[in-house]
């Protein structure tokens, strides 16, 4: 992977650069996850690490045989989703929703869903924020793809039939995420994309990204988000100051510390045994993490002051959530030695 650590023809406005050594970290650990990435050929299109607000380390690798720079905007995919949870919690905090206990029905007109039964009525944001609505869905299915590409999907899923009662049963469901999409442009009076840069994107500087809609116009609540990997560094890294940028309070300390802990155990087979919050995971060894198919996974440690970034193609892509965890514990933490906070 080429290092692009402080390279001048990149500038950013943002992220200054510093060894590691200067920020509390050990060089030998990161040199021999380094090693190991190119040795087991992983595919990691990309490699940040912020330690106190600067990057030391930003190494970029090949997609197909073209070589990344900073300059690549990459597609995170189901990072998306915890994008989707900060907005929902402003939403909250603006009061355009009441709370994550608002059923999510009263947000669609009368006979817009089909199917309609007390176990969906009950059906409330929170639920869907933990992956816990009862509707028939399985992940990874072609049919919901194209489902997704509709005008207005969310109303299809949430007209899909009821297989076990709100808030009992965990299933990861990027259809879920899509219906959260929809109620937020319809209590926002503006598409998610829209909120999203008033928000959130402007206030960060990001101003180059795109997120994929469905034909109606809204945005795909659990995936099609594509920025560069600085930019998303600046979404993790605010994530991690407690929702603070530049002495702007942009997302709910509050909304962040309810996100991010334990709400339910992932026991459906797709990441058994896992923990999950808001439309974000927490890992064995802390913080909390985003996770997106094929490796975009953020690593958001704030008792260290760290923010790993990846993004890539791993294979196999059943394999890439844990291959990244093992990195992180193996060769990422172990270099950190110096944990108190910066004056």
């Amino acid at each position: 992977m080429k290092d692009y650590l402080g390279d001048p023809a990149f500038p950013d406005d943002v992220w200054a650069a510093a060894e590691p050594e200067a920020e509390g970290m050990d060089r030998a650990p990161l040199e021999a996850g380094l090693a190991h990435i190119d040795s087991q050929g992983l595919g990691v299109h990309s490699l940040l690490l912020v330690r106190r607000g600067r990057i030391v380390l930003e190494r970029y690798g090949s997609d197909e045989g073209r070589r990344l720079t900073p300059a690549d905007a990459h597609q995170v995919h189901s990072t998306t989703k915890t994008l989707t949870s900060m907005l929902i919690g402003l939403a909250i905090s603006e009061g355009r929703l009441p709370s994550v206990d608002a059923p999510v029905v009263d947000y669609f007109e009368e006979g817009e869903i089909e199917l309609r039964s007390p176990a969906k009525d009950r059906i409330a944001i929170g639920d869907l924020l933990t992956m816990r609505s009862g509707l028939d869905y399985e992940e990874g299915l072609p049919e919901n793809g194209r489902i997704m590409a509709e005008e207005y999907a969310a109303k299809v899923f949430l007209s899909r039939r009821m297989v076990a009662d709100p808030g009992t049963r965990w299933n990861y469901s990027t259809g879920d995420s899509q219906i959260l999409s929809e109620v937020l442009r319809r209590v926002t009076g503006k598409t998610p994309l829209e909120y999203a840069r008033e928000r959130l994107l402007e206030p960060l500087g990001i101003r180059d990204f795109e997120w994929g809609a469905d034909r109606g116009g809204t945005q795909r609540g659990g995936t099609g988000l594509s920025m560069r990997p600085r930019d998303l560094a600046r979404f993790g890294w605010m994530l991690l100051c407690g929702g603070r940028w530049n002495g702007a309070q942009l997302v709910p300390e509050a909304w962040l510390q309810v996100a991010t802990r334990k709400h339910v155990v992932a026991d459906s087979g797709y990441t058994p045994g896992e923990v999950y919050g808001y439309h974000c995971w927490i890992p064995r060894f802390g913080g909390f993490a985003t996770r997106g198919y094929m490796g975009q996974n953020m690593y958001v440690l704030p008792e260290l002051e760290l923010l790993a970034v990846f993004t890539g193609a791993l294979v196999p892509t059943e394999n890439a959530d844990a291959t990244l965890d093992d990195f992180v514990s193996t060769y990422i933490l172990p270099a950190v030695r110096v944990t108190a906070l910066r004056p």
